[in-house]
């Protein structure tokens, strides 16, 4: 029995201890700003219940033009303290940091006590994972702000020292406001507002005190306290937080009484399904996400990015022009442009000078609500032989493994037992020059030349240089290990996962652009209300040099050659401006593609079905899409002094040659893995 007590004694003396320091060092650090300040949150826009606006600049002018006001009752998110029940905000104070009103962010003595369970846990084994709980309300903020919510004692102690940092700069009622608003309440409710309408279809000012306990008492265990999946836990739950406000003070006997025995009614809130009445179009919506999202990057948890982005009185700046989306808009809500009803398509046109996406489409037909599926950017699909340019030629031409009199053979070939084939299940036995293999998007040559550069070549510069996200190395996908290192993903495009409409245009964009890409971007600044710039959407690490000028000039004859002699023939703009671009068709005729460029802008068209089958059809849908729309575009811009370069000294072939090799092409070779889905289309 002895040794049992000095156990507890010798654990109990060490928590103190390292409980006291935990807490002690965040202080010190807090106070000596060493670690964990705020600084980088915008707290005026965290605590403000303004609109948000989208903004354009008129081309013409250059004024400033209101494009959509984010109305925060939109959102429904927020609501101000003083429009929230006394006995809502007591509730919550209660149970989850009685001590609020006077500590300073840290309560010293919860902390010690969630530190000492912590370490019996570890020690023991018991409660599972151990969890160094006793957050304030303050702390809960922060995690809540920033959504780390790692268990380390270093993520603690800094959350602490953030704590205590925030009470210097905020007062209590406003860290009670930002509290209330953004804390987690099951069924998706982020804010006592959406919870109030959501479980009693009231507004969060009608709540009675039982209602308000109820509402209080889901916020330790959501799942277990939820009210629709668990209603008797969530009541017995509510009479704790009820007890407790009356050993508190806050409530009287009587109010205690009344609040027990009142009978609970949840009932799902039918405005919070009501359809907005405006419906933002699919620029729109990526621009809203595309903010959200770079909030989020800064360390705002999504809720609170939410927030701040409908009614932090933000002014976003959208990139787009006007005049072009309408065109896109114009041409793809009439569903008779396209040959089939039941099949989609999508639409993203970039000015390849600096990554500004102008305009897009998501889907064909009529937005028929505000954050509907966008294809341009949220359906990652094969991009089938458009990946051609991007995962082989180009960087092998950029980094010699190839050149411009490399001829490879076109023949029946095993890589590792797989054999590519081409569109036309025939192959010529003979030598191709590579500007013969990109007009007749031939699979064996581009295979051949991968082997040659190395699969790993290719799938850094897909990578790193030209910024795709959906590559995967390995990725397990129900029991079987998919990659996209392999020659069937890079060098014809099956790749695991696909590739997105944006992806794929921004990619391109290198080859009018001399070898530069940027990352694209749907607004060009975001400004507080102060008119303090907070988020820029170009940056000098968004863009950087992924091919040389000479390489990018040599693809531009190449793929001009596709556009006036190959797959891609009917493509080329009527006014004779420069045009160039590749086609693409996945396995099973799934996916169709056209991506093509002028001096001016960069456009690819995607078409398709949702879930994936058969095209039927023998032409490329998406060519005379592009043509149609680029056609309008280029008739109506002011056009500038822009020009691509052009390597005029490539021999543009439209046939084979027996001729032998004229350079003895060397590199690493690297067979990969082709277990991604096979893409043999053109």
């Amino acid at each position: 029995m002895g040794k049992y007590v000095g156990k507890f004694i010798l654990i109990f003396l060490i928590t103190i201890i390292i409980g006291g320091a935990v807490a002690g060092g965040a202080v010190l650090t807090a106070v000596m700003g060493m670690w964990g300040n705020t600084d980088g949150i915008d707290l005026d826009s965290l605590t403000m219940d303004s609109n948000s606006n989208i903004v354009y600049l008129d081309h013409n002018t250059g004024e400033e033009k209101n494009l959509l006001t984010l109305s925060s009752d939109e959102n429904r998110i927020w609501v101000d303290l003083d429009a929230t029940p006394k006995n809502l905000q007591n509730a919550f104070i209660a149970i989850e940091d009685e001590r609020f009103p006077i500590h300073n962010g840290v309560d010293i003595k919860r902390t010690l006590k969630a530190t000492l369970t912590y370490f019996l846990d570890k020690l023991t084994g018991k409660g599972g994972q151990a969890s160094l709980g006793g957050s304030t309300i303050t702390q809960q903020l922060i995690k809540n702000i920033t959504g780390d919510d790692e268990q380390t004692i270093s993520r603690k102690i800094s959350e602490i020292s953030k704590a205590i940092d925030l009470e210097k700069k905020l007062s209590k009622d406003q860290i009670l406001e930002l509290y209330l608003n953004c804390i987690f309440l099951s069924q998706n409710c982020h804010g006592v507002q959406t919870a109030a309408n959501l479980y009693f279809d009231k507004d969060v000012s009608q709540l009675n005190l039982a209602e308000c306990a109820s509402i209080a008492s889901i916020t330790q265990n959501p799942a277990l306290y939820d009210p629709f999946i668990n209603p008797d836990k969530n009541k017995e739950k509510q009479e704790l937080v009820l007890a407790k406000m009356l050993s508190l003070g806050y409530i009287t006997q009587e109010e205690y009484d009344e609040a027990v025995n009142y009978p609970l009614t949840f009932s799902k809130d039918t405005a919070a399904t009501k359809k907005e009445e405006i419906i933002t179009s699919y620029y729109v919506d990526q621009v809203v996400r595309d903010a959200i999202s770079r909030l989020q990057e800064k360390g705002y948890s999504e809720s609170l990015a939410t927030k701040m982005v409908y009614s932090g009185g933000l002014k976003i700046y959208c990139a787009y022009d006007p005049e072009i989306q309408s065109i896109v808009e114009e041409y793809y809500y009439n569903t008779n442009n396209f040959p089939d009803s039941s099949a989609q398509s999508s639409i993203v046109i970039i000015d390849p000078s600096d990554g500004r996406v102008v305009a897009m489409a998501g889907g064909i037909g009529e937005k028929e609500a505000s954050f509907t599926l966008n294809r341009a950017a949220q359906s990652p699909r094969q991009p089938g032989s458009t990946i051609k340019p991007l995962a082989v030629y180009a960087p092998a031409l950029d980094n010699g493994t190839i050149n411009t009199s490399t001829r490879v053979m076109d023949k029946r070939k095993s890589y590792d037992g797989w054999v590519p084939r081409n569109y036309s299940y025939t192959y010529s036995n003979s030598e191709v020059g590579l500007d013969y293999a990109l007009q007749q998007s031939l699979n064996t040559v581009p295979v051949e030349i991968m082997s040659d550069m190395g699969i790993q070549t290719s799938f850094d510069f897909m990578t790193q240089k030209l910024g795709f996200t959906t590559l995967v190395e390995a990725e397990e996908i129900n029991g079987e290990i998919y990659t996209d290192l392999g020659y069937a993903q890079l060098a014809l495009g099956g790749l695991t996962h696909g590739a997105t409409n944006i992806e794929m245009t921004a990619a391109y964009c290198i080859f009018p652009n001399q070898g530069v890409y940027n990352k694209p971007y749907t607004f060009t600044e975001i400004k507080n209300e102060s008119g303090e710039t907070i988020l820029t959407g170009r940056d000098s690490d968004t863009t950087w040099e992924a091919i040389k000028p000479e390489t990018a000039a040599i693809m531009n004859r190449y793929l001009n050659s596709v556009v006036t002699s190959g797959t891609g023939r009917g493509a080329a703009l009527s006014d004779g401006t420069f045009t160039a671009g590749k086609t693409g068709t996945t396995s099973e005729n799934f996916d169709r593609w056209f991506i093509g460029y002028s001096p001016y802008y960069v456009a690819s068209v995607w078409y398709g079905y949702d879930t994936p089958a058969s095209i039927e059809m023998s032409s490329n849908p998406c060519i005379p899409v592009w043509k149609n729309v680029m056609d309008k575009v280029h008739s109506t811009i002011k056009k500038k002094n822009r020009s691509i370069d052009i390597d005029y000294s490539v021999s543009v072939s439209s046939g084979v040659s027996k001729s032998k090799n004229t350079e003895n092409n060397s590199g690493r070779r690297n067979s990969g893995s082709n277990n991604s889905r096979e893409s043999d289309g053109e």
